[in-house]
């Protein structure tokens, strides 16, 4: 019976992420926005990973130079943080280290998380993107397929952007890029 409701609570995770995606992705999602500290958001993230990354001996180092704020759905962009954080870590070896940085350029709020992890195919930086998508050197990590797809179906529902830059075996740069005003 332990096993069938973790099984169940696992399910229903899958299936809430799903609709959290088509919702972002439909223009359905329900924002509250506010104006947030990137910085100080960050800073959370990092606390709540803080253990993990430890226990796994991976350094987290943060250049949060003051602050940074945009007008975003704090859960929302907390998750984004989290899931990119939580992946950084997850594809990184012993002793690497992730860095995450949040700074300000015109007009909107940047922030990257850089990893010294086992690195991107550019043949599959299209498809990271993509529902249930697991590329073949992540296959044996835990994990759904569907976090970097909300990651981005909740930055584009923010009026902003998702990328990466990668090469294999020289970890992965993933950057959101957010404006710090509310889009028209």
């Amino acid at each position: 019976l332990a096993d069938c409701l973790e099984e169940s609570e696992r399910v229903l995770a899958m299936l809430n992420t799903l609709m959290d995606i088509t919702e972002a992705e439909a223009g359905m999602m329900k924002l509250h926005r506010a104006p947030v500290d990137l910085g100080q958001l960050a800073r959370e993230v990092v606390e709540l990973y803080q253990y993990v990354a430890e226990e796994r001996k991976i350094a987290i180092h943060t250049e949060l130079p003051g602050p940074c704020a945009a007008n975003v759905d704090r859960n929302r962009i907390r998750q984004v943080f989290a899931n990119l954080l939580d992946n950084a870590i997850k594809y990184t070896p012993e002793k690497g280290s992730v860095t995450i940085t949040v700074h300000d350029e015109p007009g909107q709020a940047v922030a990257t998380f850089h990893d010294t992890g086992m690195g991107i195919p550019a043949e599959e930086q299209g498809k990271i993107w993509a529902r249930l998508y697991r590329g073949d050197k992540s296959r044996s990590q835990r994990g759904l397929g569907l976090g970097l797809s909300l990651v981005k179906a909740v930055v584009e529902a923010h009026g902003g952007k998702v990328t990466v830059a990668s090469q294999p075996n020289e970890g992965a740069t993933f950057t959101v890029k957010l404006p710090k005003q509310l889009p028209n």
